[in-house]
């Protein structure tokens, strides 16, 4: 039947007068049409003709046999339950339209052919409850209309695919993908990817309900923000300014903010907000994509936004050769002091003797940092050959403290340093590969530990079973996020450390060369830990005690050396370096100053709150030192209450030799910055220059 028709006109009311008419008038109809029992089997009560020619039937006989003569032989099983269900149906609702539905049959020959299904329900005193239906064939029809909804399926599902495709290559550095409506504050979706690499919700990933409004998942993201930064989490996720930085243009929108992750780590995450509007709503929505860049600014995890990575690669070769220029030119500043105090000591051999033996000695120490910057770039630690000389054990304790001190305090770590245990400072020791060691197990144990924890290093002295060595132990321990059991070999390994520390969060950048470095001098490595708690390394090297111990054999508690005789003033040097701080107080005096010196900058800061008006004429100020470096000092004698004092000039030496570098002390108050090696002429002309100027005020 066509769906033109009125459907109401072909309502009929049966007797036993008025069925012997519609069969009658039903053999004309081009269509076909059947009578059948409503209840029991359904058993026909009449067909007509067309009906034989849509089943392939020439004969009733024919058609008995292939359906039984029943309503559900008509109907291909397959198709049977809906269309019983359509039946009851209708029977439930009654009414006096046709119900239409659509099924299949079988033909005699066993074709299958669609059909359209015109039925409609009535009670009769004469026959019972019947079901009269008029169908046709509507094969060709029907099944092209399926093929159009097959190709929009087909559509939608390669959209579907589209998307996914979408989300994962969103998803493939991020953290999560999230979906809103900003207008309406509505959840719409959010995604991440799991560990086999697939889209997965983020609620059932996490175990937790979805969300349905934008605003209930921000505050519950709040609950995992570092306290600090609340007020600039809410501002920036506020629905308000997201709309109107989209109405203004700003159609991107970044932010970064740590985070307290699912396993209890403190996280870096970038969150990046790209703001639409809906074409058929008017609504504002938003993508959200968060990623985690913790290790992308690695050592500078105060600051709240991730450098490009450009800027990260200019940065780290900076860095380095910041590092290599300070570590060549301190030994090379004392080649060149002492050989110009050489000049002067002609005719005193013992002179002659000290000032060539440190000049040897700092020549060694200088070969020693160019050998390690080549075994280092061709990646060979573990064939690196020893070389040990004669050192002191609390030089090496302070630089490596000094070189650690920034990210404690950064971090307000708790940082201890005990020597306590220690009976013999001076020892013969490869210097380069036991300072590497020990910055590396000392920044890695602050770089995993969070704020306010607590990091120490000790460092205990017993004998030693080999002859003329003691055993020193240096152990490193740290209340950060700990190691699992199973991953405790792994993490030396140096085809794992890299994974190590980016993915697990844990520790294990340098790991594998300090065990090489330990291995190769002769010693051991270990490590305690307890996920959540903190881990404890403990080295533990036989280190040889020199022949002739030129050396302390306790630590240096003393300064510097009394006032001395100078006719130019008295200069207050500040240097930790042993070495240097006596070469460059050598070059002051015979220039003709009087020399007081201090070994840190905290005792130079004493000194000089303590000092009378014009005791010091200036101060000539290192840099990396530890405890208060050379800029902290400098400043902090800038803000002395006591104005003779606090305006005393302060001269930087140091080996940090960038712009940079000197702008920096410039800015921390300083009145000049002098790299090392120094040239001694042009420092005593603006010596001279600097305190003329003062005397004249």
């Amino acid at each position: 039947m066509r769906q033109e028709i009125d459907k109401k006109a072909f309502t009929i009311k049966f007797d036993e007068q008025t069925l012997p008419i519609i069969e009658q008038i039903s053999e004309g109809m081009p269509g076909g049409f059947f009578i059948y029992h409503a209840d029991g089997g359904e058993e026909l009560i009449h067909i007509n003709g067309a009906m034989l020619r849509i089943f392939g039937c020439k004969t009733l006989e024919e058609f008995k046999e292939l359906t039984g003569y029943t309503f559900q032989g008509i109907v291909h099983p397959s198709d049977l339950d809906r269309v019983e269900e359509s039946i009851k149906t209708q029977i439930a609702r009654g009414g006096n339209e046709l119900d239409y539905v659509e099924y299949r049959i079988v033909r005699r020959d066993g074709t299958v052919r669609w059909v359209e299904d015109y039925g409609h329900f009535v009670r009769t005193q004469a026959y019972g409850d019947l079901f009269y239906v008029f169908i046709e064939d509507a094969t060709e029809r029907i099944e092209k209309r399926m093929a159009e909804l097959e190709r929009v399926n087909e559509a939608l599902y390669g959209a579907q695919l589209r998307e996914d495709y979408f989300k994962r290559a969103l998803l493939h550095e991020a953290v999560s993908f999230v979906e809103v409506n900003l207008t309406r504050d509505e959840f719409v979706s959010a995604s991440m990817l799991n560990a086999e690499g697939e889209v997965q919700n983020l609620f059932t990933f996490m175990g937790i309900k979805p969300f349905e409004k934008y605003t209930d998942f921000v505050a519950f993201w709040a609950d995992f923000m570092e306290a600090g930064d609340l007020d600039d989490y809410h501002r920036f996720f506020d629905i308000a300014r997201l709309i109107r930085c989209y109405e203004e243009g700003e159609r991107e929108q970044a932010y970064d903010s740590w985070v307290t992750d699912m396993y209890g780590r403190k996280r870096l995450s970038h969150y990046t907000f790209f703001l639409e509007k809906n074409g058929h709503t008017g609504d504002v929505i938003a993508l959200s994509v968060s990623r985690d860049i913790t290790e992308q600014v690695e050592r500078q995890s105060l600051l709240k936004s991730a450098l490009r990575q450009a800027e990260t690669e200019r940065l780290t070769r900076n860095t380095f050769f910041a590092n290599m220029s300070h570590d060549i030119r301190t030994p090379l500043n004392a080649i060149i002091g002492y050989a110009e105090l050489l000049k002067g000591c002609v005719g005193d051999p013992g002179k002659v003797g000290e000032c060539i033996e440190k000049i040897h000695y700092s020549g060694e120490e200088l070969l020693a940092v160019f050998n390690e910057f080549l075994r280092d770039n061709l990646n060979e630690p573990s064939r690196a050959e020893l070389t040990e000389r004669e050192y002191h054990l609390g030089e090496l304790l302070k630089e490596v403290e000094k070189n650690a001190q920034r990210p404690i305090k950064a971090k307000q770590i708790q940082f201890k340093l005990d020597k306590s245990e220690i009976m013999h400072f001076s020892v013969e020791v490869d210097y380069i590969r036991l300072r590497e060691i020990l910055n590396q197990l000392l920044d890695n144990a602050v770089k995993y530990t969070p704020s306010g924890g607590q990091v120490s290093l000790t460092v205990k002295e017993s004998k030693s079973s080999k002859k003329n060595c003691g055993l020193y132990r240096f152990v490193i321990s740290d209340t950060g996020c700990g190691i699992a059991q199973e991953q405790l070999e792994a993490i030396f390994q140096p085809d794992r450390q890299e994974k190590n520390a980016v993915y697990n969060g844990m520790p294990g950048a340098g790991l594998a060369v300090v065990r090489s470095y330990v291995q190769t001098m002769g010693g051991t490595v270990e490590v305690e830990s307890k996920v959540g708690e903190g881990s404890t390394f403990t080295v533990s090297l036989p280190i040889k005690y020199p022949m002739n111990g030129s050396f302390m054999e306790q630590e240096e508690t003393v300064c510097g050396p009394p006032e001395s005789e100078g006719s130019r003033g008295c200069i207050l040097l500040v240097e930790d370096n042993g070495l240097d701080r006596d070469m460059e107080a050598e070059l002051l005096k015979n220039m003709g100053y009087r020399v007081e010196t201090a070994c840190d900058g905290v005792s130079a800061y004493e000194l000089l709150k303590e000092a009378e008006p014009g005791r010091y004429a200036m101060v000539l100020m290192d840099i990396q030192m530890p405890g208060m470096d050379g800029y902290e000092t400098a400043a902090a004698i800038r803000r002395l209450e006591k104005e003779a004092v606090s305006d005393i000039p302060i001269i930087a030496l140091s080996s940090d030799a960038l712009e940079e570098d000197r702008q920096k002390s410039l800015r921390s108050g300083m009145n000049e910055h002098f790299t090392k090696p120094v040239d001694l002429d042009v420092m005593q002309t603006v010596i001279n220059k600097i305190l003329e100027g003062k005397n004249h005020d």
